[in-house]
């Protein structure tokens, strides 16, 4: 059964839903991050800065409490919990997110932090971006963003099978992982974002300086922006938190 949207307002068919995803997997520590509630509120706030095109912000979570109340809340779903990492994520590709959802939305991971106007990346005419790091050991498509008309690749969703469709991953591809399972069932020529487009990786793209064409940059891996040795390494770390706007205050 499909989770209840949590606010009885209509979606704007005309505003692109960017969603972020927030849970706790019960039996796994939090070895290199915890994202909280305040960095969704302040990813949303780096997202508004930065997305001159109508949408709205929309968290997926396991625990609502602490985000601000303007971000919409999904409860994330049951579905592939079991499966550990992000393969609830597979769920998204289900048709029936268009009422979930929205109509059209791209999800973000939250690891990541925006530099440069967002609009070119998601004022596409696609029916499905994916995120292409051309990185050798990682499967075609990226999990940390794709951007999707509802239900504009069902099969990702409707093909999937717990108990065996992990087993045709090639273990190269990353076993147990959306990611992997996504690269699988799609078509090795989906539209893509690249670092031609600006969303770069931090490791190999802009360790020390930020390039000028830079919009979006993940932090994919163990060195996160939060991170105090990360920022002390990269200068322009601290610019991009500079131009987060602030908490608004009642």
């Amino acid at each position: 059964m499909s989770p209840s949207l949590s606010s009885g307002a209509p979606i704007a068919p005309e505003r692109l839903q960017v969603v972020l995803w927030k849970w706790r997997h019960p039996h796994k520590r939090d070895v290199i991050f915890r994202f909280t509630s305040e960095w969704v509120n302040e990813m949303a706030r780096m997202i508004g800065a930065h997305l001159k095109m109508p949408h709205d912000v929309v968290c997926i979570t396991d625990d609502p409490s602490g985000i601000d109340s303007h971000i919409r809340t999904i409860p994330l779903w049951d579905d592939f919990r079991d499966l550990g990492g992000c393969m609830p994520r597979i769920r998204a590709f289900a048709p029936d997110m268009a009422d979930i959802i929205g109509p059209r939305f791209v999800w973000m991971d939250l690891d990541c932090l925006a530099v440069g106007d967002l609009t070119p990346l998601f004022d596409r005419p696609e029916d499905a971006v994916f995120y292409a790091t051309h990185e050798p050991e990682w499967p075609t498509y990226n999990g940390s963003m794709v951007m999707m008309t509802a239900g504009a690749r069902a099969k990702v969703w409707s093909e999937f099978e717990p108990k065996s469709s992990p087993d045709k991953v090639a273990k190269n591809a990353g076993n147990n992982s959306d990611q992997a399972w996504i690269s699988y069932a799609l078509r090795p020529d989906e539209a893509t974002w690249t670092k031609d487009d600006g969303v770069l990786l931090f490791r190999r793209d802009c360790p020390e300086v930020l390039p000028d064409a830079a919009r979006l940059v993940y932090f994919a891996g163990p060195f996160k922006a939060h991170m105090k040795h990360v920022r002390s390494q990269a200068p322009w770390i601290d610019d991009a938190f500079a131009k987060i706007p602030p908490k608004e205050t009642n």
